[in-house]
């Protein structure tokens, strides 16, 4: 069968047909990315480019205002130009916070989630009581502020004394640490890290910091020891012994009480070994 020959003029209707569809397949992707320009541009020049709403969930101690300096952000800050890693590394500057996480919700909502330090107790500074930070942080406090209930620091003039309590109190568990109501750091010509802890159960107990909050787990199994209106001086800096107030008062110069616990026992054993 011979073949069928097409006449250029059968094939150009044809052929115009196409370059016509080329051609608007073409004006439609111009007319998208012009559409895009025009969007973008109105976009960057409206109010919804820039930062029109700003959350700030999980602080305490650090105030929002010191937050928002921290970022950097303000009302002329345009959200597609920002980087969550800059802003987290900038909120991460402020001492309080110890995690960050940044949020961003259409057209232009920021929420900064942050988690701050642990506080571990108070240090008494300026003749008041500041809330002290598990990263050695004294942080400020208002009128309308929650603290954590923990003990006041006395007599820390040095950073390394105060670094080792700080270091200690950590160690502890809550339920201990929250026993406690006051330390003062009391150095000895024998001991340059003694302290005294007063206990909000009127005990006071003598340690040093070397050991201090290992050997204060066991301190509730030795106050059930005693008789409980019976209060006095726990000695942990060497053994574990009570002497009580009464007998102090009444001038006993005799040893003092050894109070028994295997495990404070056993640790004290092996330290003198050492």
């Amino acid at each position: 069968m011979p073949n069928k020959v097409v006449s250029l003029e059968d094939r150009l209707p044809k052929l115009k047909e196409q370059r016509r569809k080329r051609a608007n397949r073409r004006l439609i992707i111009l007319l998208f990315f012009f559409f895009l320009f025009v969007c973008g541009f109105i976009y960057i020049q409206s109010p919804l480019s820039r930062v029109g709403e700003l959350t700030i969930d999980g602080n305490h101690f650090a105030s929002k205002e010191k937050i928002v300096k921290a970022s950097k952000l303000t009302n002329k800050s345009i959200v597609l130009n920002m980087k969550k890693s800059t802003l987290e590394h900038r909120i991460l500057q402020v001492p309080e916070v110890k995690k960050v996480k940044i949020d961003m919700k259409f057209p232009n909502h920021i929420i900064i989630k942050v988690e701050e330090y642990r506080q571990i107790g108070f240090l008494y500074i300026e003749g008041q009581a500041k809330p002290l930070l598990e990263n050695g942080h004294v942080t400020r406090i208002t009128s309308d502020m929650t603290t954590q209930p923990g003990p006041v620091l006395k007599s820390f003039d040095k950073d390394k004394p105060l670094q080792m309590t700080i270091k200690e109190l950590k160690a502890m568990p809550d339920e201990i640490r929250q026993l406690i109501s006051e330390i003062i750091f009391a150095p000895k010509n024998t001991d340059p890290y003694s302290i005294i802890a007063f206990m909000n159960d009127g005990n006071e107990v003598h340690a040093t910091l070397r050991t201090f909050a290992e050997k204060m787990v066991y301190y509730p199994d030795l106050v059930k020891q005693l008789q409980p209106e019976e209060k006095g001086i726990v000695d942990l800096e060497v053994g574990v012994f009570f002497k009580s107030y009464q007998s102090i008062k009444n001038g006993d110069t005799k040893n003092d009480e050894p109070v028994n616990d295997k495990h404070a026992t056993e640790e004290s054993g092996e330290e003198n070994e050492n």
